[in-house]
């Protein structure tokens, strides 16, 4: 559903801390986010490993004790962590933690992204679960009907629920339980060669015409990228789903591939390929399209704030800009968010309890949400300077008519179902119809 009311086409969000408050005081009945995985999206900018690279699992299966010692440990899984990904806030707040309690030592279990899932899940069934997770607010679902995830509605008191935006805070639950507790939250965005492209394009017809103009001026610049591997996820390609008035799950939970609108959707992704104004849709991964942008190579691609740095970089040979996304018959965009879940079978719930609200602190959650332009998970960032900017401004309008993504009982097959369905259909390899309704019939047996 909505996030809020959807806004007049055109309409732009001036004033950052006006729309913020605004956002803030938005009840939790029009707001229900369930999202995605956003580190997933944001750190595939910042090398995303192999699984076979990025797994770093403890050797000890003992969950309270070091062999060494009498410390209490605590595991917690952070996907990309030996890559970079949040190391050093992390790190930081560990450090904290630490210090702040006295023989309690907090250990990472560094697993890959495309893994991610399958390892949470395969690690409980082990009985091996590490007491903190970090996961999609997507996969809650699927890490509830499991039972791998903690249900964490009795920790929540009044305090705690004050000092954080209750509409994010509710991303986390599942048929009104809490399951995860959300560390960050993002939105997307248009970017686009400002040197190549006078107007930003404002709905598809303009995409489609302003991608095919600069590659005909321009026979080395992409015209457009949109991420369809299979690892990089469904966060950007989920935005023409719903502009185009799409669903993969509909209200009552059933899995809807195959709809007129989604076959449009495809069909409409398809033409880029056929006039070659897309870099290979099979193998272009979310992290290629900054660089391909930075190289020169692309005109135009959909991100969030997270590649600021690597573009402002390369300004120089690659000027741009940001806008809101093109609108399709409807404006609409994803919304994501990731959590903190603490696993059902850790000996340590109360200290692992502890650990998420000591990360939740100002000095310790502002970093974090600093770390890649994500939006204020706690009331008091709102109020920061660095959302008072120009570039911030389209990021901060997408919110005004974000739609969660789904949320689904096995998240890793359902996305892979559905992106090898994109990827036949985009390519030709298949007709839209029949490789949605393959993928359709792949999920639900």
């Amino acid at each position: 559903m909505h996030l809020a009311k959807t806004i007049k086409k055109g309409e732009y969000v001036n004033n950052i801390h006006s729309f913020m408050r605004k956002f803030l005081s938005l009840s939790i009945a029009s707001i229900m986010l369930a999202s995605s995985f956003l580190a997933a999206c944001s750190s595939s900018s910042k090398q995303a490993e192999s699984s076979e690279q990025s797994t770093t699992v403890a050797e000890s299966k003992e969950e309270s004790k070091e062999a060494s010692g009498d410390s209490t440990v605590l595991r917690m899984l952070v996907p990309g962590y030996d890559s970079g990904y949040l190391k050093k806030e992390l790190d930081n707040g560990i450090a904290g933690f630490e210090k702040a309690n006295e023989g309690v030592k907090v250990e990472i279990v560094s697993v890959g992204w495309d893994e991610l899932n399958s390892k949470i899940v395969s690690l409980y069934q082990a009985g091996d679960a590490p007491d903190i997770m970090l996961t999609g607010s997507r996969t809650l679902k699927q890490l509830a009907s499991l039972g791998v995830a903690e249900d964490l509605s009795s920790y929540i008191t009044d305090d705690f629920k004050s000092k954080r935006v209750e509409s994010v805070l509710a991303t986390g639950q599942v048929d009104g339980k809490q399951y995860g507790i959300p560390m960050a939250f993002s939105s997307r965005a248009l970017y686009y060669r400002s040197d190549l492209i006078e107007m930003a394009p404002t709905n598809w017809d303009e995409l489609f015409e302003t991608a095919k103009k600069v590659h005909a001026e321009n026979s080395d610049v992409y015209g457009f990228a949109i991420p369809t591997d299979i690892t990089s996820g469904t966060d950007e390609l989920l935005n023409f789903i719903y502009q185009n008035d799409g669903a993969l799950v509909d209200d009552k939970g059933d899995i809807t591939f195959s709809t007129d609108a989604n076959v449009g959707t495809l069909e409409y992704l398809k033409k880029f390929n056929d006039e070659k104004l897309v870099p290979d849709v099979v193998s272009t991964a979310r992290a290629d399209q900054a660089k391909l942008f930075a190289n020169g190579n692309l005109a135009m691609f959909v991100s969030g704030p997270w590649e600021k740095e690597t573009l402002d970089a390369a300004a120089d040979k690659a000027p741009y800009k940001v806008a809101v996304l093109p609108a399709g018959v409807k404006q609409a965009e994803t919304l994501v968010t990731d959590s903190y879940v603490i696993s059902s079978i850790s000996k340590n719930k109360e200290l692992a309890w502890k650990f998420v609200e000591f990360m939740g602190q100002p000095e310790y959650q502002r970093p974090v949400s600093e770390a890649f332009g994500w939006f204020p998970i706690l009331k008091v960032e709102f109020e920061d300077e660095r959302f008072n900017t120009e570039f911030m401004q389209a990021f901060a309008a997408s919110i005004e008519y974000g739609v969660s993504e789904p949320q689904v009982e096995d998240w890793d097959s359902f996305n892979k179902a559905f992106l090898t369905a994109v990827q036949k259909a985009v390519t030709g390899e298949m007709g839209a119809k029949e490789a949605l309704d393959e993928a359709q019939a792949e999920v639900a047996q």
